[in-house]
């Protein structure tokens, strides 16, 4: 059988969960970057292939098996994988809660993005060479406005911070004066909340962002009121990390 595939986007906390559950629990893959807008046509008949109701990254092909949800990926990995079990299918209601803030994140970086020439020229540099990224610009532009449509929101609308500061009040929570969010080992619940935080201060030593990537991930105001969370995020990372360095 041919080594299972995972095509993903490394700044992605989608993408970063499903690859930190797989190697958590030494699951043998390779991984393949995907490229938004020009890498969408191969994306779906990948997905189509493999039987995968919805082409979109992470997507996990495992043989004849394809898992298009970080979630789903993360139970995978718990039941077929080595190591402590991460509890995927027990901790479902962190779901719930976390990804309309993941999905607000989505939309504020994807708005930024558009404001941003660097971030759209380092967009384009992951599909042409690097000297000929700033004539690319444009398509990047064009690859976050497919986002948008894909995804369901308006690249001219309002910012909603309360999805994004409901969840991390849950984590906050959560954690009390503990070291995880559920229990006293590392979880499914802990790679999720840990991920969540890249909308507020991507991390630093784990995963590598071009510096106009990682200020449309950084919420200056959103940061500095959470503060002991990114703190927490930081030594989870580097306590738990299993995947090799993202970028």
């Amino acid at each position: 059988m041919a080594t299972p595939t995972l095509f993903g986007l490394h700044f992605s906390p989608w993408t970063i969960r499903a690859r930190w559950a797989l190697a958590h629990h030494r699951l043998p893959f390779r991984y393949r970057e995907h490229v938004i807008l020009l890498g969408e046509p191969l994306l779906r008949r990948r997905a189509r292939r493999a039987g995968a109701k919805r082409a979109s990254v992470p997507l996990y092909l495992h043989g004849e098996r394809a898992l298009g949800d970080s979630w789903a990926i993360m139970e995978f990995a718990d039941r077929h994988g080595g190591g402590s079990s991460l509890r995927s299918e027990e901790l479902r209601p962190w779901r719930d809660l976390l990804e309309p803030a993941l999905q607000e994140t989505r939309v504020r970086v994807t708005r930024r993005t558009l404001d941003d020439r660097e971030a759209l020229e380092e967009a384009a540099a992951s599909a042409t060479p690097a000297p000929l990224a700033g004539l690319f610009r444009p398509v990047a532009a064009r690859g976050a406005r497919f986002l948008a449509d894909k995804w369901g929101f308006d690249v001219q609308g309002e910012d909603r911070v309360g999805p994004i500061e409901d969840a991390l009040t849950a984590v906050r929570e959560a954690l009390g004066d503990g070291d995880y969010v559920e229990g006293t080992q590392l979880s499914a619940a802990d790679l999720a909340c840990a991920t969540l935080i890249q909308g507020l201060r991507p991390v630093e030593r784990h995963v590598q962002l071009a510096p106009g990537t990682r200020r449309v991930w950084t919420d200056d105001a959103l940061a500095s009121e959470h503060e002991d969370l990114i703190a927490w995020r930081d030594r989870i990372f580097d306590r738990h990390f299993a995947a090799p360095r993202l970028g």
